[in-house]
């Protein structure tokens, strides 16, 4: 009955455009039809992440046709997809209604493709086209069609929980660049300190400051040290240095996104509390008015 009444007050057109917006467009809406969406194109873009790999393979010809056919059948859908987000992306992005038609109809689309998961989709999209619009070989193809990686990145667009996390690194990006930097800047001035501790004494191993920089960052994330170590007294306290370092400011990214991350979960549970709220409110009044 409520479907009835939204499409004679929306219009057939208008009505069948807000339930696509609602199941296609991330975040639109919870419904039934919304998370099913959301979970096959999930397992689309783990089935296409999986079919890059898998061709790398010596299979059988006729498995190659099977997964190529597939992936060409995955690539369609998304192409479906990202062309019913361009046409809903006015309901993303309302336009002004002072601007002209034309302005109203492109400012949205445009707005929608300079997103980064609009461009996200769009690159996981165009590689593979490109061998039907170029000829084989050209501009490094199959280098090219590696894009198709990004597909993975489309996984936080449907999922709530990537999705928070992204949230929270776009929230937090100041204090983690702030971070970043400090450790930049510290990597630079110890390795510095290296390359003058070390460079008399082992002058094969630490020929410049580059290979004491990548000395540095090797110790700093404790990846190794590509079998050489600091012998000399000053290498030896900076080195330690160095590895305390890395332990402390490592853990520092961790920690700010930890507690963003529970921020943004506490303002969700606030806001769904919020919302429960005054739909408790309406009902209420809505029965007083039906009362009288």
């Amino acid at each position: 009955m409520e479907k009835i009444v939204s499409v004679k007050k929306e219009g057939t057109y208008a009505w069948i455009k807000r339930s696509v917006y609602e199941i296609v467009q991330p975040g639109a809406s919870s419904s039934r039809l919304a998370l099913i969406f959301d979970f096959a194109i999930m397992l689309l873009i783990v089935a296409s992440v999986a079919i890059v790999f898998m061709v790398t393979f010596d299979l059988p010809p006729a498995v190659m046709e099977v997964l190529k056919k597939t992936e060409l059948g995955i690539v369609v859908v998304f192409a479906f997809e990202y062309l019913l987000r361009l046409w809903t992306a006015d309901l993303r992005y309302p336009p002004k209604q002072e601007q002209c038609v034309v302005l109203r109809i492109i400012l949205p689309r445009l707005r929608y493709m300079v997103s980064v998961m609009a461009i996200v989709d769009l690159l996981a999209i165009l590689p593979s086209f490109l061998p039907f619009i170029l000829p084989e070989g050209l501009l490094g193809i199959r280098a090219l069609r590696l894009i198709r990686l990004v597909r993975i990145f489309k996984v936080t667009q449907h999922s709530t929980t990537l999705s928070a996390i992204s949230a929270v690194i776009k929230d937090k990006a100041k204090d983690l660049l702030a971070v970043l930097f400090f450790m930049a800047l510290m990597l630079l001035f110890l390795s510095l300190l290296m390359y003058a501790a070390e460079h008399d004494a082992q002058p094969d191993k630490f020929e410049n400051a580059i290979s004491a920089l990548w000395w540095a960052v090797e110790t700093f994330t404790k990846s190794g040290t590509r079998g050489f170590h600091p012998i000399t007294t000053l290498g030896r306290v900076i080195g330690s240095i160095v590895s305390v370092l890395g332990i402390c400011l490592i853990a520092i990214p961790t920690g700010i996104i930890s507690s963003g991350l529970i921020e943004h979960l506490n303002r969700k549970k606030a806001n769904a509390g919020g919302e429960k709220h005054e739909a408790a409110e309406l009902k209420e009044e809505e029965g007083e008015t039906d009362g009288k």
